[in-house]
């Protein structure tokens, strides 16, 4: 199955002054995009702040630590996997960081507050962060 990086509309290359910002796609698809332009039309202000948190992110020189903005999954076994968080709102983007190929932030999938389980969207998020981390590695 195919797996790469694409460029996230809307993340101005300006903001990246410490990471990238980018989707996983893997077999071509690309939920990251799907979910952000469906926020963009029902929750434009969610939209809007998930955009602000990738903003606040790829400029900042750390892991971005705001329980406002991110927050780490608790459960130990996901791993380093994170949230991005439309604090009012219900948007919430899954996501890992990939210091070894030039700081990147990889978004992988998303969740809406309420609805669904948050624990799957984290344990999604960890498995495509092996399954990605385990191609890099036999490239």
């Amino acid at each position: 199955m195919s797996i790469e990086l694409k460029e996230i509309p809307g993340v101005d290359s300006r903001w990246e002054t410490c990471w990238k910002i980018r989707a996983l796609v893997v077999g071509g698809r690309n939920p990251v995009e799907a979910a952000l332009a469906r926020w963009q039309r029902e929750h434009p202000k969610d939209f809007k702040a998930i955009m602000k948190v990738m903003k606040m992110a790829a400029g900042s020189a750390s892991r971005l630590a705001s329980p406002k903005h991110v927050k780490k999954s608790s459960d130990k076994s996901h791993g380093d996997v994170y949230e991005m968080i439309a604090y009012t709102g219900v948007a919430r983007l899954m996501f890992f960081y990939d210091e070894a190929d030039q700081s990147v932030i990889i978004c992988t999938n998303e969740h809406q507050k309420s609805q669904g389980d948050q624990g799957a969207a984290f344990l999604l998020s960890a498995g495509l962060r092996d399954y990605y981390l385990g191609k890099r590695n036999t490239k």
